[in-house]
C-alpha cells in the first residue's frame, strides 16, 4: 500500500473516531418532553377519569347527619364522652377477593368496580332508605393509591393524595428524567383484577394527552426504559474530564495528516 493510501486510511480514521468522540461528548438532544407542542394551539385531551376501586384497595369512610348521635353506630370510635359528642372517626375497609367489604349496620356492600362517588351515594341511599338517617352524608376515600417508577428516573414507590395524578407529574416528583431516559417508549403496566396490560406512552409527543395511562390509577408500575449504552460512572467521568483533550489531539492531528506532504 503506498503512503497517499495510508494518508487516506488514517485521514478517515482520525474523522471517525473525532466523530464518534463528538457523539459520545455531546448531551442528548432527544431527552425533551413534548417536542411536538406547539404555542397558542389547543390540543384533544381525555378528561381524568374517576378511579374504580379494585380488589385489595382499602377505603376510610365517614359519615355524617346534623343529628350527630344518628351517625354514630357507623363511624368506628365515634361515641359520647361525659355526655358530650365526639367527633366520627373514619374507618378503614379492605375490598376482599369478591370485590365486598363489610360496613357497620348495613352489611356486606359491593363496590369493586364502583367510583368513590358511587360508593358514598349508595351507602347514603341504604342508610335512607332504611329509615337510619334522613340526611346523611358520606365522604369515602381511596388510601392506599401508590403508584412504583422503575428504571432511568428516580426509583420508588409513591403515595398519592387527592387520587388523581397524571404520568408527568409522576416523574417530576420521583426526579424527572436523566439523558439516558427513553421517553419515546415508556412503559406503563396496569392490573386489573388477574390482568396485568402493558402500555407504552411517548413522553415526547402531544399525543400522551390521549393515552388511557396519561392518568395512573392505584397500583400502576411506571418503567421508564434506558435509551442505548450507558457508561459506568468511573468511566462517564472520565469522559468527561479528558474528552477536551483527546478532541484537541484529535483535531491537531487531522488537521496534520490533511495538510501533510501529499
Amino acid at each position: 500500500m503506498d503512503v497517499k493510501k495510508i494518508r487516506q486510511i488514517s485521514r478517515l480514521g482520525v474523522l471517525a473516531a473525532l466523530l464518534a468522540l463528538l457523539q459520545a461528548c455531546a448531551t442528548p438532544a432527544d431527552i425533551s418532553y413534548l417536542r411536538d407542542l406547539e404555542y397558542n394551539v389547543p390540543y384533544e385531551a381525555i378528561s381524568a377519569p374517576e378511579l374504580k376501586l379494585k380488589v385489595d384497595d382499602r377505603i376510610s369512610i365517614q359519615v355524617f347527619s346534623v343529628n350527630a348521635e344518628l351517625a354514630t353506630p357507623f363511624n368506628t370510635g365515634a361515641g359520647l364522652t361525659d355526655g358530650v359528642q365526639t367527633s366520627p372517626l373514619s374507618s378503614t375497609y379492605g375490598v376482599d377477593a369478591r370485590g365486598n367489604i363489610e360496613f357497620p349496620v348495613l352489611g356486606t356492600l359491593h363496590v369493586e368496580g364502583l367510583t368513590l362517588n358511587e360508593v358514598q351515594k349508595m351507602i347514603a341511599g341504604a342508610i335512607r332508605s332504611r329509615g337510619y338517617i334522613k340526611d346523611p352524608v358520606v365522604k369515602a376515600e381511596l388510601t392506599n393509591f401508590t403508584v412504583t417508577v422503575l428504571g432511568e428516573t428516580g426509583q420508588s414507590v409513591l403515595s398519592v393524595e387527592g387520587q388523581r395524578i397524571n404520568i408527568l407529574e409522576l416523574l417530576a416528583r420521583s426526579g424527572g428524567a436523566t439523558q439516558y431516559s427513553k421517553l419515546p417508549d415508556v412503559m406503563v403496566v396496569r392490573t386489573n383484577g388477574d390482568e396485568r396490560t402493558a402500555y407504552s406512552i411517548d413522553l415526547q409527543s402531544k399525543d400522551l394527552y390521549l393515552s388511557p395511562v396519561f392518568y395512573l390509577e392505584q397500583n400502576d408500575l411506571v418503567y421508564v426504559k434506558p435509551r442505548g449504552l450507558r457508561l459506568s460512572t468511573d468511566g462517564d467521568l472520565f469522559l468527561k474530564i479528558l474528552s477536551p483533550t483527546i478532541a484537541a489531539v484529535s483535531a491537531i492531528a487531522y488537521m496534520l495528516l490533511w495538510t501533510g506532504v501529499r
